[in-house]
């Protein structure tokens, strides 16, 4: 018998982009539209520019105790591979075949009633699971413990913050230890004691037999969690294999140096959240867009963002990291004015800000930027938005390195000797 707890047959999945204008609201259109399309000839559904194929023909096998992780950029296909997987929607094509109770967490608290208490969801979420009410009883202190927000489990959901219910919902999951666990992004949310404790709780459950899909892109806890690792790219899986490898083969694909439109990305305007990220560019000194900045000279980081209502305690926070996923620096907007955190009005605003040059040593690059209460909760993310490469064209030690220095510094710093030089 074979021990595969999730089988994925070539699945895809096409969505249609539909186009709404003043002329399609009308009915006497409609209706010419509709005969139009019934005597016509059929479109091959590839060649549609109104189609978007979010999977395509994705095979692959997780066996019973098994990490694996899902990695790719924002647009790959991973949110939407774990809710055809959870039953969230169903495959245009192909199928996937799971084993065992599955616990998933695509979004934050998922299943949660906005209505009930902390201690109401718990109960209600173990049965959405299947599991007894005594069950769901015995664990409940356990589950609340995790969670870390005992002080609040009688008080509705609806006045959590998303942090709150994110710990909350990861509690349920893990503590009522479901065969399958699907979790996109939960590691991201919460502190860093919240991050540790959510890993070796993971660990602890594959290593009793569980088997998990995790979508992160954190490389290290990717590393840390998984087995084995998945590479998505606009739908189509590019590599799967050993973690470490597939990881590897990302970093060094994520990156197209010297091409300038990487270093600069829009987004449409989003109703619904409280606040977007409209665009995000990398300019050099003089402040032209591009992928290439000189070591010695300083950069700038611009972001545009709309607030679609009032906000309180949120800021714009910027994060460049190597291809690698190691930090080289973080920088937010309330940095120096902690003020900044305070009301935020409804309206569009342009921020900016500069990074010396020197300080970060030749080499490739990726910016992340997010807008949110910190350690509380994201309200807009866009993660390796943009990518650029520092290059050194013009530092005295260029003379003497054959290749770039050790180090994500790259400020030349003054050596003095005391007494007499040894230099002829």
């Amino acid at each position: 018998m074979s021990d595969a707890m999730i089988t994925a047959e070539n699945l895809s999945k096409r969505y249609t982009l539909r186009r709404h204008n003043a002329h399609d609201r009308l009915l006497a259109a409609s209706i010419i539209g509709m005969a139009s399309r019934a005597i016509s000839r059929p479109k091959d559904p590839d060649q549609d520019a109104d189609v978007h194929w979010a999977l395509r023909d994705v095979s692959f096998e997780v066996r019973r105790g098994e990490a694996m992780g899902i990695i790719g950029r924002n647009g790959a296909g991973k949110s939407t591979l774990l809710k055809i997987i959870s039953r969230l929607t169903r495959p245009s094509k192909g199928r996937v075949i799971t084993r065992g109770r599955i616990g998933s967490m695509l979004e934050v608290g998922v299943g949660f009633n906005p209505e009930l208490t902390g201690r109401e969801n718990v109960m209600l979420s173990g049965v959405i699971l299947g599991i007894s009410r005594t069950e769901i009883r015995k664990k409940f202190d356990a589950i609340v413990e995790f969670s870390g927000i005992r002080p609040f489990i009688e008080i509705p959901v609806k006045r959590y913050s998303s942090g709150m219910r994110i710990r909350l919902a990861f509690a349920v999951m893990v503590m009522l230890e479901p065969e399958v666990l699907l979790i996109d992004e939960v590691l991201s949310v919460g502190d860093a004691e919240f991050k540790r404790r959510s890993a070796d709780r993971m660990q602890e459950l594959i290593r009793s037999g569980r088997t998990v899909l995790f979508v992160s892109h954190n490389r290290t806890t990717v590393e840390q969690i998984c087995d084995r690792a998945m590479e998505l790219d606009r739908g189509r899986l590019v590599s799967i294999g050993a973690t470490s490898q597939v990881v590897d083969h990302y970093a060094a694909m994520d990156i197209t140096p010297q091409a300038d439109s990487n270093a600069y990305a829009s987004y449409e305007p989003e109703g619904d959240k409280s606040a977007c990220i409209r665009e995000i560019a990398v300019l050099t000194a003089d402040g032209n867009c591009s992928g290439e900045i000189e070591l010695a000279e300083p950069m700038r980081i611009r972001i545009g963002y709309d607030l679609n209502e009032d906000v309180s305690g949120a800021h714009v926070f910027c994060r460049i990291e190597t291809p690698e996923g190691v930090t080289v620096l973080g920088s937010g907007d309330a940095d120096y004015d902690p003020t900044h955190l305070g009301l935020r009005r409804r309206g569009t605003y342009n921020a900016e800000f500069q990074v010396e040059g020197g300080l970060i040593e030749a080499g490739n690059y990726r910016l992340s930027v997010s807008i949110g209460v910190p350690y509380e909760k994201n309200m807009d993310r866009r993660v390796d938005a943009v990518q650029f490469r520092v290059v050194d064209r013009s530092s005295r030690r260029r003379a003497w390195y054959q290749q770039t220095r050790p180090g994500l510094v790259g400020r030349e710093f003054p050596w003095i000797y005391e007494g007499r030089a040894p230099f002829a």
